[in-house]
């Protein structure tokens, strides 16, 4: 997070959710970088995996369709 926005989180899974939230690679590439390095890991885990979620990739589909 950039250091005007840094929130007080303590959970890997919700540094993954407002990681995820972010809208280019680079904003989620530094914001990772902010999380506390022993959560690091774990975070980065819990992102590639709601990234790779088949639930994601229906609904990209879904609204690639409505186009």
């Amino acid at each position: 997070y950039p250091p005007s926005r840094q929130i007080a989180v303590t959970w890997p899974r919700e540094y993954a959710r407002q990681i995820i939230a972010m809208r280019t690679r680079d904003e989620r590439n530094a914001a990772l970088l902010e999380v506390p390095e022993h959560l690091r890991e774990l975070t980065k885990r819990h992102c590639l995996n709601a990234w790779n979620h088949p639930a994601r990739k229906q609904r990209k589909e879904a609204t690639q369709s409505h186009e």
